[in-house]
C-alpha cells in the first residue's frame, strides 16, 4: 500500500505542477467505491425505503392526533405553568400520632 500511495502522490504532483497534495484523503477515497447493485437488490432497497417512509408518516399522523384533542381539567388540577411543589415530610397520620 505504501508503494500505491507513492505512485498516487507522484501522479498528483504531475497534475499540479510539482506541488504535493495537501491531503491524502483523495488516495483513500479512490478505494471507497460502491459496487453497483443488481436489479433485484435495487428493487428490494427501494421497497424497504418506501415501507420506512410510510411507517414514519403513520407515526407523524398519530402524534398530530394526540396533540389535537383538548384536555379536560378536573377541579383539583391547577396547571398554570408553575412548577408543582413536592411536599416532603411525614404524612398527616404520623403527625397526629406524634401529637
Amino acid at each position: 500500500m505504501l508503494k500505491d500511495r507513492r505512485i498516487w502522490i507522484n501522479k498528483e504532483k504531475a497534475a499540479n505542477l510539482g506541488k504535493p497534495p495537501e491531503e491524502i484523503k483523495g488516495f483513500y477515497d479512490q478505494y471507497n467505491v460502491e459496487a453497483p447493485l443488481s436489479p433485484e437488490d435495487e428493487a428490494a432497497r427501494k421497497a424497504a425505503e418506501e415501507e420506512e417512509s410510510k411507517a414514519s408518516k403513520k407515526k407523524d399522523k398519530k402524534k398530530e392526533k394526540k396533540g389535537k384533542g383538548k384536555k379536560k381539567k378536573s377541579a383539583g388540577d391547577d396547571d398554570d405553568g408553575a412548577v408543582p411543589v413536592i411536599k416532603a415530610g411525614p404524612p398527616e397520620v404520623v403527625q397526629k400520632f406524634d401529637e
